[in-house]
């Protein structure tokens, strides 16, 4: 879902101040899931530690058993994305997988 009307403003209205930073982004984040995958709170983010909930790395992208990803299984999605066979020892930038490539 996008943010709300007056949390975008605010982001632009700070992106208008003196001294502003040259970048300014907003992430909606599910703070309860994003903690819960982590072992410990980093300190910066202690103030929504109450919103942690436990979650499992498989039930955060949706559920269902992890599946392991193997080295054949890799190079055989790297051949689907760059259209050419892959050296597992190359470089990635090498083979033709750029990071618009690796979003696909």
């Amino acid at each position: 879902s996008l943010i709300e009307r007056s949390h975008g403003v605010a982001a632009w209205q700070a992106s208008l101040l003196p001294r502003s930073p040259a970048v300014v982004a907003a992430v909606l984040v599910a703070w309860g899931k994003f903690l819960g995958m982590m072992p410990q709170v980093p300190p910066l983010l202690s103030s929504f530690e109450g919103q942690r909930v436990a979650v499992s790395a498989a039930g955060a992208s949706g559920g269902g058993p992890a599946v392991p990803i193997t080295m054949e299984s890799l190079l055989e999605m790297l051949h689907e994305t760059t259209g050419q066979s892959v050296d597992p020892d190359a470089p990635l930038m090498e083979a033709g997988l750029d990071s618009l490539g690796a979003v696909e």
